[in-house]
C-alpha cells in the first residue's frame, strides 16, 4: 500500500482571517531574482483589486510567499490563490522559457484565532526576509533599516504609515511563539 499524505480540507468562511503559506513546486527558488518576486507581488495586488479580500500583510520570498489577509464574502480562499498563482506560473515560465513547468505546491492556510495571534502572524511574515536570508542584519543588528531595504513586503507600508515606534511595540508585545518561527523547516506542503 502507497503512502498517501494526509490533506486536510480547507475551511472557508466568510469575514474570516486567513494566515496563508504558499510554496513553489519543490522548494525551487522560482522567485530568486528581483524581477521574479516584483513579478509576483504585482501579482498578488492584482488579484486584491478584483476579490473580496482585504490584504493585511504579506511576503515573498526565493521559494515562498505569506499573506495575512480577511476573507469578505464568498470564503473561497482557493479561488483566490489561484487568482495569484495561475497568472504568476503563466508569467514566470515565460519570463525563464519553461513553457509548462509547475511553479507552485498546494497552499496552507490557518485562522488566526485571536488578537494575539493575529498579530504574531503579522510579526512573523515581516521578519521572512531576514529569517530566509533575502537581507542581512548589519552588525548593528537594527532589524528595521534592514527590513527598510526590501521592497516585496508589506513591512515598508506600515513603516511609513505607523512609524517604527509602532512596529517595534508589536513585536514586544506580540512575539513570534517558536513552533511558528520553525513551520518553514518541518512542514512540507501537499500536492
Amino acid at each position: 500500500m502507497a503512502y498517501k499524505p494526509f490533506h486536510p480540507p480547507h475551511i472557508y468562511d466568510d469575514n474570516a482571517t486567513y494566515f496563508i503559506t504558499t510554496c513553489t513546486f519543490d522548494g525551487r527558488p522560482t522567485l530568486a531574482t528581483d524581477t521574479h518576486k516584483r513579478l509576483c507581488r504585482d501579482q498578488l495586488k492584482e488579484a486584491v483589486l478584483h476579490a473580496p479580500v482585504q490584504l493585511y500583510a504579506w511576503a515573498v520570498l526565493r521559494d515562498h510567499y505569506h499573506l495575512l489577509l480577511l476573507v469578505k464574502e464568498g470564503g473561497d480562499i482557493g479561488r483566490f490563490v489561484r487568482s495569484v498563482n495561475g497568472p504568476t506560473s503563466r508569467y514566470l515560465n515565460e519570463l525563464d522559457g519553461c513553457a509548462g513547468r509547475r511553479v507552485w505546491r498546494n497552499y496552507w492556510d490557518r485562522f488566526p484565532r485571536n488578537a494575539a495571534e493575529f498579530w504574531a502572524y503579522f510579526n512573523y511574515i515581516h521578519i521572512q526576509p531576514i529569517k530566509h536570508g533575502e537581507v542581512m542584519p548589519g552588525q548593528s543588528g537594527d532589524v528595521h533599516a534592514v527590513l527598510r531595504t526590501y521592497e516585496f513586503s508589506s513591512y515598508q507600508y506600515y513603516l511609513r504609515e505607523y512609524g517604527e515606534e509602532w512596529l517595534t511595540d508589536l513585536w514586544t508585545r506580540y512575539p513570534i511563539p517558536d513552533y511558528l518561527m520553525m513551520w518553514d523547516e518541518r512542514t512540507p506542503l501537499s500536492d
